[in-house]
């Protein structure tokens, strides 16, 4: 199964940690294990931000979510899919998606609904951008497109060099999610009366955990601290099946911003037979179309 978006995956879905108990932790790790359980999984996102002088970025995360789906078309385990799962991720805005994206065996499909930035509060468009937008609508509005994956190689060819500096970059990753796991590892996670659990720490000991990675990455990046803030993070469940969770940081605002602000995102999690299929009336996208997008943007 892909990797589940980092708060279910490294950060949230880690809290099975050394210093719980046993039962604590097997109920944990049966929440994680949940998530790839069944063929269907979806977890919706919402962001929020409090503090003085952030009700303008309210506005816009009230309206605006993300939903991403996941399908194993053979009908068994997403854990078991072994890279052949479908998926699909929605950017939403009220009621309305601002884009879809599908992949489908291996190949992607969009679609793009260009009108719903309108319903983004406080973005400042001119009359000119509304022309260019209604255009850009006009072409690309309510239409499928799709990406085969053949294409992907041809315009994106594969190098020895390239190959090399993506394997270097996903260990990078793969460092940092080690580190940030054991931090989270060496906290105390506390029963939540709904169902779950919850983990608090400092900013200043991620700080620390990352240390010695960037230093490797970058001698002269200077990570001298303190850092002042904490965050919290959230799994909740349903018995053992994990149906969401949440990080969230608070720390001071900066640039003669009194108090603090606080930044969080959340996730739901459901299991509904949702299958993801091959849209109707697509038109593939060729390297002759893909000189005629860029000669139509040109011109705006």
């Amino acid at each position: 199964m892909r990797k589940i978006v980092l708060i279910l995956g490294a950060v949230v879905a880690s809290l099975g940690l050394s210093a719980c108990s046993s039962g604590t932790k097997a109920t944990i790790d049966q929440s994680v294990a949940s998530l790839g359980a069944q063929a269907d999984l979806q977890v919706h996102f919402t962001a929020s931000v409090s503090g003085s002088g952030v009700a303008e970025a309210q506005r816009v995360l009230n309206v605006v979510s993300m939903d991403t789906r996941y399908v194993n078309p053979s009908g068994g385990p997403l854990s078991q899919a072994n890279g052949t799962d479908n998926a699909e991720i929605l950017l939403n805005v009220g009621a309305k998606s601002l884009l879809d994206v599908r992949v489908i065996n291996g190949n992607a499909y969009l679609n793009a609904d260009l009108t719903a930035i309108n319903s983004i509060p406080g973005i400042p468009l001119t009359a000119k951008d509304q022309t260019e937008l209604a255009a850009a609508q006009l072409f690309l509005g309510d239409k499928w497109f799709e990406v085969p994956a053949t294409l992907v190689n041809t315009v994106l060819p594969t190098s020895a060099a390239a190959t090399a500096q993506a394997a270097k970059d996903q260990a990078i990753v793969r460092t940092i999610l080690d580190a940030l796991t054991n931090l989270i590892d060496q906290g105390d996670a506390t029963s939540l009366a709904s169902g779950g659990y919850s983990e608090t720490g400092t900013l200043e000991s991620v700080l620390k955990a990352l240390e010695p990675t960037i230093a490797s990455v970058d001698p002269s990046v200077s990570t001298a601290g303190p850092v002042p803030g904490n965050y919290t993070l959230t799994l909740t469940n349903s018995g053992s099946v994990a149906t969401g969770g949440s990080i969230s940081i608070t720390a001071p605002q900066g640039h003669g911003t009194p108090g603090n602000a606080t930044v969080s995102l959340s996730a739901t999690v459901t299991h509904d037979n949702d299958p993801i299929a091959v849209p109707s009336d697509v038109t593939a996208i060729t390297p002759a179309l893909i000189q005629q997008l860029e000669g139509s943007a040109s011109s705006l």
